[in-house]
């Protein structure tokens, strides 16, 4: 009986999973689009990091939902039930996508530390201006933070740079996905609309 009803929530969590990734790369495009070109994180970037994270951790979850079946042994793979089994493919990009949530999540907590560096320099320069002496070892903190910083933000474009290049893999096994199980959109789905 589970296994009929898995394989007939297959269908609409297949299509909720390819309209997740969807979002979750349009995510990805804002995220590039608002790194600053100055180097300078702010609030706003690390939130566009987080909805990333978010889209990204909701498409891992409709993959895990859409291949549940198998997980169970319910359900064969598509070379043994060529009517209802699961793709290779999808079993791929389960993996895929795990793979960059562990990633967005790594640039989120990254963003995050940098901002907390950034304003502990900041705290520290009004301090150096408070004492207008000026001790050597404020200075010798804020030439070292300044330092990192630059070498952070490159860091980050090369985060941002890999995650782009990694995601042609996503969207290769999303349109492979697409060509083996052709799905109905979620538009016309009656339990939704």
């Amino acid at each position: 009986m589970s296994t009929d009803i898995f394989i007939q929530n297959r269908p609409f969590f297949s299509r909720v999973r390819a309209a997740a990734y969807v979002r979750a790369r349009e995510r990805l495009h804002q995220v590039i689009a608002m790194f600053p070109s100055d180097g300078h994180l702010d609030r706003e970037f690390l939130r566009a990091v987080e909805a990333f994270v978010v889209e990204l951790e909701a498409a891992h979850e409709y993959a895990m939902d859409a291949v549940r079946g198998l997980n169970r042994l319910r359900v064969q793979r598509f070379r043994h039930d060529r009517s209802n089994g699961i793709l290779e493919e999808e079993l791929v990009l389960l993996h895929f996508l795990e793979e960059r949530v562990t990633h967005a999540r790594f640039l989120r907590i990254r963003v995050e530390t940098d901002l907390k560096i950034s304003r502990y320099g900041d705290r520290i320069r009004r301090l150096k201006i408070q004492r207008s002496e000026g001790r050597a070892p404020l200075q010798g903190v804020l030439d070292s933070l300044g330092g990192l910083m630059g070498e952070e933000v490159e860091d980050l474009r090369n985060i941002l740079d890999m995650t782009e290049r990694r995601f042609k893999v996503g969207d290769r096994l999303m349109e492979i996905l697409e060509n083996k199980m052709p799905l109905p959109s979620l538009e016309s789905d009656p339990v939704l609309n």
